[in-house]
């Protein structure tokens, strides 16, 4: 054996008892004395790459090819190189290449699945794996990666399916157990899904993401005290994990407990910990053209979501004389909603998959004056685009229901009766009001479905609200109603009632309050937004929860002519139905504490003649209010944007 593979031989068992430093020394020696080694060229690659030193690594593998372009796995690890830093072009150019040199390997073929996925070029990727798997039918990453893009394209079954088969040949990947779990919360089986993500847990304590999940899915349960010790748990643990600090400011608005501004100092806190990151305000360019105003619009749920049913009536409103629109889109997976807006007169972005760096430049190039954010702290937020200040004005609007925490973004949209005077001193922005509501909503086109009818015969109280908006004292609340009115009945309808368990429980927790169980009534998931609405047929009198509000939950009853109950509470989250329903003239349908909650919600339900009156007048005063005019109310918010840039220049 010569002195050069002694050496590499050495360091090979060095790198493979982990002793990095020791094995870097000896292919630096390889290299000072045989340059052109392209064994310890290619091995120090990769020992730069698994440490993050990208730069040097794609160097070294650079370099071999150069020497010896038909090497297959040269080509391969420079593909992980340009994956690792999510540079997807070069990264599918390489294993392409790598595919050329050899074109039965495996990882080649999965990982250029991977990267095509990213690119979102689903079918090319089902392609790759789907020939990595016909190679190797067992390779457990491909069927994994597999279902995930079925996941990403809704479909589920076949998802289910290959992430199956994935544990199946690998049970102990807890990524695996983690990645089947979002399945099964897809189908809304949150049980199946907890238990997959125990077992992730169990196979690795120190797994973040799927902690993560973990308190997501408790939170879809209505377990928010367990949810919310999850979140703390691991923002204590990963101080920069971002999404698990702002899954744990979104649930503090669950819990009845948590004053406002308790909340407010623990955005504050957030807020000045991603603030660490340099601001780009030197890197602004001026609008070239000062006449007219570019907004840009920041949102993950331009698709089949509810944030999409206010949105609408802007985008389709805003005057092209004087605004140039520009839609930064974060969808995962665009759908017929995302056509129908992407076919508005608006410049359209796929920011999805790309780094915060990249938008921000995309963002500095097509000169944005006003920056808004659509979601706050909800998922898939992009708030750290926010945090580097790309644009000279940073707004957030409708997403959320608080602040950001951020001190680089200027205003907050709202209105008089969700944040009154006083309030101001809860949120890092300034106010910004839109009288009488800053909700503006786009009903549904009307169908057989849709139509209004007559309610049943027997009194039916219900809330379609989603379960973690739950909570004990909410439930004694209705179960005192319940209880004084035993002919009544209560539908709850959200889709983790799917689950025979999810149903148990709840039901077992109104049993324990003392309501009969032939009251109580769980729907779950309904796919058809139609069948959805005509759910609504078998309620009289729609129970807001709290302190959460419903928002476009209450709309919908409305629309579908049922009366809602609110509680007017002491912070926005909790005062959006009380902003509504005082637009709509309806204050009598307003409590001020649990009690006159109660009275109002029996005293309705007593006035059959009045709750016939409602029932037929309630989509006609949604039609004709300031609460669907998109006109006159994205021309008061034209009139915001011109008026704060007025004040920044």
């Amino acid at each position: 054996m010569s002195s050069t593979a002694k050496l590499l031989k050495k360091a090979i068992a060095y790198q493979k008892a982990g002793d990095q430093i020791s094995a870097e020394s000896v292919y630096r020696v390889i290299l000072s004395r045989y340059p052109d080694n392209v064994d310890a060229a290619n091995l120090l690659a990769c020992l730069l790459m698994d440490r993050g030193d990208f730069l040097n690594s794609e160097k070294l593998i650079q370099q071999a090819i150069d020497q010896r372009p038909d090497i297959y796995f040269f080509h391969y690890h420079l593909g992980l190189v340009y994956s690792k830093q999510c540079i997807w072009d070069k990264a599918i150019s390489a294993f392409q290449t790598a595919l050329k040199y050899h074109p039965d390997h495996v990882d080649s073929l999965n990982n250029l699945g991977v990267a095509l996925k990213n690119k979102g070029q689903y079918e090319s990727a089902i392609t790759s794996f789907k020939q990595a798997l016909k190679i190797d039918s067992k390779h457990s990453a491909s069927h994994n990666n597999l279902a995930g893009i079925y996941l990403i394209t809704d479909s589920i079954k076949k998802a289910l399916t290959h992430f199956k088969k994935a544990i199946k040949y690998r049970p102990e990947i807890p990524e695996y157990h983690k990645n089947i779990a979002g399945a099964y919360r897809k189908l809304h089986q949150l049980k199946q899904a907890e238990n997959h993500l125990k077992l992730a847990l169990k196979f690795d304590p120190g797994y973040i993401k799927a902690l993560n999940d973990y308190g997501v899915i408790l939170k879809d349960q209505g377990k928010n005290r367990r949810a919310y010790k999850v979140f703390c748990q691991l923002v204590d643990q990963q101080e920069n994990f971002i999404e698990a600090h702002s899954n744990r400011l979104y649930l503090l608005h669950y819990l009845h407990e948590k004053s406002p501004e308790f909340i407010f100092q623990e955005h504050l806190n957030f807020g000045k910990k991603l603030l660490g990151h340099k601001n780009n305000l030197n890197k602004i360019k001026k609008n070239p053209n000062e006449k007219r105003i570019r907004v840009g619009y920041v949102s993950p749920d331009f698709r089949n979501h509810s944030v999409s049913l206010f949105f609408e009536s802007v985008l389709r409103n805003h005057n092209p004389e004087h605004f140039d629109v520009f839609c930064y889109s974060n969808v995962s997976k665009p759908d017929n909603v995302t056509t129908s807006l992407q076919s508005l007169n608006v410049n359209w972005r796929n920011i999805y998959g790309l780094s915060d760096e990249l938008v921000c430049k995309q963002i500095e190039n097509d000169c944005i004056d006003i920056l808004v954010d659509l979601a706050g702290h909800s998922a898939n937020n992009r708030l750290m685009i926010f945090a580097h200040k790309p644009a000279p004005v940073q707004v957030t609007y409708l997403g959320y229901p608080n602040t950001t925490g951020l001190s680089t973004v200027d205003y907050r949209i709202t209105d008089m009766i969700s944040d009154p005077p006083g309030t101001d001193k809860l949120y890092i922005e300034k106010l910004i009001y839109i009288e009488p509501c800053f909700l503006c909503y786009l009903p549904p086109k009307e169908t057989h479905k849709n139509i209004l009818k007559e309610k049943n015969s027997t009194l039916t109280f219900g809330s379609f609200n989603n379960i973690g908006k739950l909570n004990d004292t909410l439930l004694s609340t209705w179960s005192s109603i319940l209880k004084k009115m035993p002919d009544s009945k209560l539908i709850l309808k959200s889709g983790g009632f799917t689950g025979t368990d999810i149903k148990s429980y709840w039901r077992d927790k109104f049993i324990k309050h003392g309501v009969s169980d032939h009251q109580l009534e769980f729907l779950g998931y309904i796919p058809d937004s139609d069948d959805h609405l005509s759910a609504y047929h078998s309620i009289d009198i729609a129970l807001d929860t709290f302190p959460y509000n419903g928002t476009a939950t209450t709309f919908e009853a409305l629309w579908m002519g049922t009366p809602v109950i609110t509680l007017a509470g002491n912070s926005h989250v909790s005062r959006v139905g009380c902003s509504i329903l005082k637009a709509l003239g309806l204050k009598d349908l307003i409590a001020r504490s649990q009690e006159e909650y109660i009275s109002k919600a029996i005293g309705l339900a007593k006035d059959a003649i009045l709750l016939k009156d409602l029932n037929g007048i309630l989509r006609n005063l949604l039609k004709q209010s300031i609460l669907t005019d998109g006109k006159y109310f994205t021309n008061q918010l034209e009139k915001q944007y011109q008026k704060i840039l007025k004040e920044k220049f």
